[in-house]
């Protein structure tokens, strides 16, 4: 939140704001000393003459006033041309200050605010309610003048069906949950939601109201939804309820035992009225997982869940194109994916690189130029060594990071840095010719979180990081305070305690930046596309579990936006891996296609990863 002017906020105060005298001195306005670096830090005073000269009065007069449902908005012209306003000061009563002879003004004054401004909203009325506002403005020597509003009438609320949304509903049945969102309006003026769940067969109870935000949770197909809102005074009617019908919440089939293909219909209407079912898209679903039934998880263009034996549950990416022709300008409806690596064609050896994207509102850039091996900017695969000499996944220089913490791998069977770049590059090709093959791929649809191995079952505890199993699943804490190396090696299903270890359908690996902003062209194809340059979700200062926000869900991929940073395979300069999205700060600005890097060696509690699944 900026200052009161609009020009810092608390990041770029504590940069920028510094005595005009110094240019390297740094300090934060709201410095009160106890931070033993800037206790030095004093001021001095100023003194100027009053105008004594001023006899006259201000003038003042009221211009405007606006009635909102829980309050008045007055604004005022006054000029004084010798001393200046000084001050302003704006009282409230329910009596006419001017001719009702029984005011007083000890106890009928029910507000009573100064400021130094010529306009105020007084909040905390009540609905429908007549009020009177008196406005006194001081000049600089002391000199009052006032005014009156005569009689306002607050609003009475009248709340309409489209003044509360439900965005989102998603979860099982027992464990469902449903987001609303609220007019601008009514937030603006302090109102909240407040929510009832009405079992099937039971009725509304008028003292069962509770305030849990803007999520509702624990719905059950055939539960009933009724929410209204309040700001602690007022309240809708009885007849202004918003009311909401849960009919279906997520079903998901019985498990598949062999990998089939999953064909998407719609119903279309034809010319001559009747309707048919049109195939709109395919996708393959692997042996041991079950698929989404329900409206809500079944659709591939919203969002295709796939879930397996143990609760982890991935959502289905397709890819129109995959390797680029080499010709063919990329544009809105020309994304591919990767393209060969130099010196490699479809005629040779195929190895891929990654096609970089970035985005603004509801489009994504693609660049085949400077983004590529070689080359110190964005690329996969790659390791980074240290070395300017190393932009590949071929080792020939360097001695730090990936030259050195190649040991951290042992567990997936990589001894050296060359044989480190080889496997980045073996894995990279083989998702890409298993996406060109199925036409898809599958993402995580949680952030990665990390089990105790007798404790990963439904019911189990979740330990953080202390476990060496991965899942994606929800209302669990996403792994962090774990390295790059850690991620990567957890989440690769060549490791001992990963649930895909021996898995015949399935590879599963960290999410690559190709794969990442793949998923995010495909969101900009729906409903969701949006939400791809929009800060929502989690900005708490505190990591949440997985799924919680109800704003943060983008095709049925939770928490891109917030929470924790993704880490990705993806490398930039001699140095860094490269994570995506935005996080739980308070401050952070940033949202899904946000590119970040750091040391894959470094570690912190916002920076997790996500899963990814390739078919076999």
């Amino acid at each position: 939140e900026a200052d009161k002017y609009f020009i810092y906020n608390p990041t770029s105060r504590l940069t920028l704001w510094r005595p005009p005298t110094q240019t390297i001195v740094e300090t934060n306005p709201t410095n009160s000393g106890t931070n033993t670096n800037k206790n030095y830090l004093g001021s001095r005073m100023a003194l100027y003459i009053k105008n004594t000269e001023d006899t006259t009065e201000p003038e003042v007069e009221i211009t405007n006033i606006k009635e909102g449902t829980n309050n008045i908005e007055v604004t005022v012209n006054a000029i004084d041309n010798e001393s200046g306003i000084s001050k302003y000061k704006y009282s409230v009563s329910y009596k006419n200050f001017e001719n009702d002879s029984t005011f007083n003004a000890e106890t009928d004054i029910i507000n009573e605010t100064e400021t130094y401004g010529n306009s105020y909203a007084v909040g905390g009325l009540l609905q429908g309610q007549t009020y009177y506002v008196k406005v006194e403005v001081t000049n600089g020597v002391g000199l009052t003048s006032v005014a009156y509003t005569g009689a306002v009438q607050t609003e009475q609320i009248e709340l309409q069906e489209e003044d509360i949304t439900v965005e989102k509903i998603w979860g099982k049945s027992g464990e469902g949950k449903a987001y609303f969102t609220l007019k601008d309006e009514f937030v603006n003026e302090g109102y909240e939601l407040e929510h009832q769940i009405v079992n099937q067969g039971e009725a509304l109870q008028e003292t069962n109201w509770t305030q849990e935000g803007d999520t509702v949770t624990g719905l059950s197909e055939g539960d009933t939804i009724y929410t209204r809102i309040t700001d602690g005074i007022n309240e809708v009617d009885v007849s202004s309820y918003k009311i909401t019908n849960i009919t279906e919440l997520e079903r998901y089939s019985e498990v598949y035992n062999e990998t089939t293909i999953y064909n998407d219909y719609d119903t279309v209407e034809k010319e001559d009225g009747t309707q048919e079912q049109e195939l709109v898209g395919t996708a393959y679903i692997p042996a041991g997982f079950k698929v989404g039934t329900s409206s809500l998880n079944c659709k591939i263009q919203n969002g295709l869940v796939i879930e397996d034996e143990a609760g982890n549950q991935y959502v289905w990416i397709p890819v129109k194109d995959v390797i680029y022709d080499g010709e063919t300008a990329l544009s809105a409806t020309y994304k591919p994916m990767v393209r060969y690596q130099q010196g490699y064609n479809e005629n040779t050896e195929q190895y891929f690189e990654g096609i970089y994207y970035t985005f603004s509102g509801t489009s994504s850039t693609g660049n085949i130029g400077s983004y590529r091996l070689g080359q110190s900017s964005y690329r996969e695969p790659s390791l980074v060594t240290g070395s300017t000499a190393n932009y590949s996944w071929i080792f020939t220089a360097g001695n730090n990071y990936d030259a050195t913490n190649y040991n951290q791998l042992t567990g997936i069977g990589i001894t050296s840095a060359t044989q480190m770049g080889e496997y980045l590059n073996n894995k990279y090709t083989e998702m890409v010719e298993s996406i060109e093959k199925y036409g898809g791929y599958y993402v995580g649809r949680y952030e990665t979180s990390s089990w105790v191995e007798d404790n990963w079952a439904e019911g189990g505890t979740n330990r953080d990081n202390t476990g060496t199993i991965v899942k994606s699943v929800p209302n669990a804490t996403p792994m962090a305070t774990t390295n790059w190396y850690q991620m990567y090696q957890k989440q690769n299903s060549e490791y001992v305690s990963n649930p895909y270890k021996n898995s015949s359908s399935v590879t599963s690996t960290m999410i690559t930046g190709t794969q990442y902003d793949t998923m995010l062209n495909f969101i900009l194809t729906g409903s969701d596309k949006g939400k791809v340059t929009l800060r929502t979700g989690n900005h708490t200062g505190s990591r949440a579990r997985t799924g919680q926000f109800g704003s943060d869900i983008m095709n049925n991929i939770f928490d891109l936006s917030s929470n924790v940073r993704e880490w990705t395979s993806e490398a930039s300069s001699s140095r860094y891996r490269t994570s995506r999205g935005g996080r739980c700060g308070v401050d952070d600005t940033h949202v899904s296609d946000r590119r970040n890097d750091y040391d894959p060696t470094y570690t912190d509690n916002f920076i997790g990863s996500r899963l990814s699944l390739y078919i076999k």
